[in-house]
């Protein structure tokens, strides 16, 4: 991964100009290093934001390195990079909900906040008190049907083979268990024969649930199932597996 680091630097080399030069991690200390003080819970933070980045580009095969991510400056992070900014709070939850809602590269600090906070959204004041504003006009799942109302509908997935053990969660927004389950085969490659075990809301005392989620993964499906027409649910569509070779 540093290598593809490096690779990225000399590809983009006015960028880089204006970056600043990290260390090779592989190199020696020295005495010249710079200190970072930090707490226990600050390092798992960074953990945390890491393996979640490292995860969605595997998942979603990505060519950009994760670490490339991780090391340059980002509006989510208000100008910093995620080495710097991930050992707060505020800014961790902000990384893992980009990624685990697969939300783009980037995003605006203050409406991840909003985002991570469930706050609802504004009111459009243009509009005259006897027509809806359009968060309630029934179309927040992208392909429903008119006057339907997107759901959470979350699934657990558990596969044995020779090669070993598959274990999955997803979630998805959709209008009906129908549209649902046809975006989980998809998904998962199967055909229409193939059960699908499908719940509509979220559950987070299951064991695979707690085994397979984060608490700010969790914390946010939670406030989705409360309110799946929010913002924070839109699009939601969400997929965390683990593999265990025989």
């Amino acid at each position: 991964m540093w290598t593809g680091m490096q690779e990225w630097h000399r590809a983009n080399p006015d960028v880089s100009a204006v970056l600043p030069v990290y260390e090779d991690p592989l190199d020696p200390d020295a005495e010249g290093d710079a200190v970072v003080a930090t707490t226990r819970r600050g390092l798992l933070r960074l953990v945390l934001v890491a393996a979640e980045t490292a995860t969605r580009f595997a998942r979603e095969g990505l060519a950009e390195d994760p670490v490339a991510w991780m090391l340059s400056p980002r509006m989510l992070f208000d100008g910093r990079n995620a080495i710097d900014a991930c050992l707060e709070r505020d800014e961790c939850l902000r990384a893992v909900l980009l990624h685990g809602l697969s939300m783009g590269m980037d995003a605006d600090a203050d409406e991840m906040d909003d985002l991570v906070a469930g706050e609802p959204p504004e009111a459009d004041e243009s509009l005259p008190p006897d027509v809806p504003a359009a968060a309630d006009d029934g179309r927040g799942w992208q392909g429903g049907r008119s006057g339907d109302r997107p759901r959470l509908w979350t699934s657990l997935f558990v596969d044995r083979s020779d090669a070993g053990m598959v274990q999955a969660f997803d979630a998805v927004i959709a209008p009906g268990r129908a549209e649902a389950e046809e975006l989980l085969r998809a998904r998962r490659g199967v055909g229409r024969s193939a059960p699908v075990d499908l719940s509509e809301g979220f559950d987070a005392s299951q064991p695979l649930v707690e085994a397979l989620l984060s608490g700010a993964m969790t914390d946010m499906l939670e406030q989705v199932a409360r309110d799946p027409a929010s913002p924070l649910a839109e699009g939601l569509s969400v997929s965390v597996q683990q593999r265990f070779a025989a």
